[in-house]
């Protein structure tokens, strides 16, 4: 029999009615493919006296290589498509400054627009670049551009394979070589998931390789619509509970849920005076 301290799961009996931390699972019944996992978070005592309005609050759930496909890959891109943007408007705006004679006002928009409408070297051109930098910034208009057609490549692919490919682009690697670097970030980063995200070390009846909760994803589940037995989950719209967090478990992902929606914004600015007060440590003198 496991313990609490072998896994974060247990089985209830079916006679046992859904509680919070209780796992609810989706599947086609066509072909049995699990379509949606869900974490139950609504409190017991709301449960328990019928307080929950007309639907059970719960949680999404993704196994963790989805998660690496999406939500991480997601965001990870669009980090980088950010940065690739910013970086190329700086570098056209280098330039087109110099050929002014005055502080360019290109936008990123506008810039990146050129970009990929012209030819690198017709840009040069334009911008009347010295012979001996042209390499340098053909280059780097070339990658950009590179980048930008590999996304459209892997339109329809996941993000992650769009990331592997833009990544590639960005820095002139082979396909391979930012694959392995990015799943070495994703191992890396998944050992300390943002604050929006808790890890689990598996999904009982689903998957042994671990899942994450998605602490901001809230759906709302119709306390019919749960069952407990395999045999009861004949419609479309059946959730199948499959185990239940332990105790130390449950209030753990309870506790990082309120944390992240109880957390007060502190505005910019006062962010920006911690940081000045922090760098005044550095003139502090020895007594």
């Amino acid at each position: 029999m496991q313990t609490e301290t072998d896994t974060e799961w247990f089985v209830p009996d079916t006679s046992v009615e859904v509680r919070q931390g209780d796992l609810l699972v989706a599947r086609s019944l066509q072909t049995g493919k699990v379509e949606e996992i869900c974490l139950v978070i609504t409190a017991d005592c709301d449960i328990s006296k019928g307080k929950f309005g007309r639907q059970l609050a719960c949680l999404r759930v993704l196994p963790i290589d989805r998660y690496v496909r999406t939500n991480w890959a997601t965001k990870k891109l669009d980090k980088l498509k950010l940065s690739e943007r910013i970086k190329l408007r700086g570098q056209v705006a280098k330039w087109h400054t110099q050929f002014l004679g005055s502080e360019s006002s290109i936008t990123a928009d506008a810039a990146t627009d050129w970009v990929m409408r012209e030819e690198p070297e017709a840009i040069c051109e334009a911008l009347q670049v010295p012979e001996k930098e042209r390499k340098k910034f053909n280059a780097a208009l070339s990658a950009f551009r590179g980048a930008i057609d590999a996304l459209d490549a892997n339109a329809s692919r996941d993000k992650l394979a769009q990331f592997v490919a833009y990544r590639a682009a960005v820095l002139r690697r082979d396909i391979e070589q930012s694959r392995q670097e990015v799943l070495a970030d994703a191992q890396k980063e998944s050992e300390a998931l943002p604050e929006d995200a808790f890890l689990l070390t598996s999904l009982p009846q689903v998957s042994e390789d671990g899942a994450v909760v998605l602490l901001r994803e809230i759906v709302g589940i119709p306390y019919e619509a749960v069952c407990y037995r395999v045999t009861d989950a004949e419609a479309e719209t059946s959730l199948l509970r499959v185990g239940r967090l332990h105790p130390t478990f449950k209030y753990a992902v309870s506790q990082a849920f309120g944390a992240l929606y109880s957390k007060i914004g502190l505005p910019p600015t006062y962010e920006k005076r911690c940081k000045d007060v922090t760098m005044s440590l550095t003139s502090i003198t020895l007594e």
